[in-house]
């Protein structure tokens, strides 16, 4: 990158927040070999996001801070959609060429305001250049809030509604850059409806295909409601779609909304209370599909971001 990257590396380590045990000990921030974390769990939970320039941000047009963020964000998500509590990542940044350090401590900063924001530390990763575009991979380390088993996508049961935290659609247009991930209210959720809750995942991809694997996690089929799809329509879609089909297509298909997807036995005042909006119910056998005001079945087929 064409600076001294040992004063990166010291800003670096000055940047981040330490995150300590509640003795003070068990804690290795940035500036060894590895990173560690205190935690007072048995279960340690893992997951990973492989970011790239040109497919999940633009950086000719997206600021670094925010593709931090997004990076980060993304993986949070995974740690709502399980109801998990975040406690560290690690980010490894493979910079193009052209980038100067300016360009990695704004990355940075977008993901150590992101850590700041849900008490979770930036304990370590790598920095290399090369001749392509920007890419970040991130991995994020969890553990099981007291008395929350993690919440599977395999749980679904028949006669379960299915219940989403918010609007869905046209993430394109900016959302999917600036969205909050759901790790609060997936903890809240998970408290108030305990074994109720049958399975959770995060709408990474599209509603029509993660709600597909989780039927298929959970051998079960589902019914989504037409009115409901068309209420849940973001205010992006509405503003640019004047087809009620367009603006369905979209509410199914387009991905990274980020928002939760939930199966529980749980009525529509309690949902209303939690901040969840019934779209539809789990039934018996397979496959999804739309259920029209008339009554009408017609088969969904599972669309959504394919990545392969």
């Amino acid at each position: 990158m064409g600076q001294n990257e040992r004063d990166f590396a010291d800003w670096l380590a000055a940047r981040c927040r330490r995150l300590e045990g509640a003795d003070g000990s068990g804690s290795i921030p940035i500036g060894d070999d590895m990173g560690a974390i205190a935690v007072s769990s048995s279960q340690i939970l893992v997951s990973s996001d492989l970011m790239l320039d040109g497919v999940h941000f633009d950086s000719s047009k997206h600021r670094f801070e925010m593709i931090g963020r997004k990076a980060v964000a993304s993986n949070l998500s995974d740690c709502a959609a399980m109801a998990v509590r975040p406690r560290g990542v690690v980010v490894s940044l493979a910079m193009p060429k052209s980038s100067t350090i300016d360009d990695a401590k704004a990355i940075i900063d977008g993901v150590v305001g992101i850590c700041d924001e849900f008490e979770c530390a930036l304990i370590g990763g790598d920095t290399t250049g090369w001749k392509q575009g920007l890419v970040i991979d991130v991995a994020v380390i969890a553990e099981p809030y007291p008395g929350i088993e993690p919440i599977r996508r395999s749980g679904a049961r028949v006669g379960d509604g299915v219940f989403v935290t918010g609007k869905l659609g046209g993430s394109i247009h900016g959302r999917h850059m600036t969205f909050t991930p759901r790790v609060k209210e997936s903890q809240r959720i998970a408290m108030a409806l305990g074994e109720r809750l049958h399975a959770m995942m995060d709408i990474s991809d599209g509603l029509g295909i993660d709600l597909d694997r989780m039927t298929q996690a959970s051998k079960q089929g589902a019914t989504l409601e037409r009115s409901a799809i068309l209420k849940i329509a973001s205010d992006e879609l509405n503003a640019g779609e004047s087809s009620a089909n367009a603006i369905i297509d979209h509410v199914l298909s387009d991905g990274e909304d980020y928002e939760l997807l939930i199966a529980a036995d749980t009525d529509d005042d309690v949902a209303k209370e939690l901040g969840l909006i019934r779209v539809g119910v789990i039934t018996d056998g397979e496959g999804l599909k739309l259920k029209s005001d008339d009554g009408r079945l017609s088969r969904i087929e599972p669309t959504g971001w394919q990545h392969f």
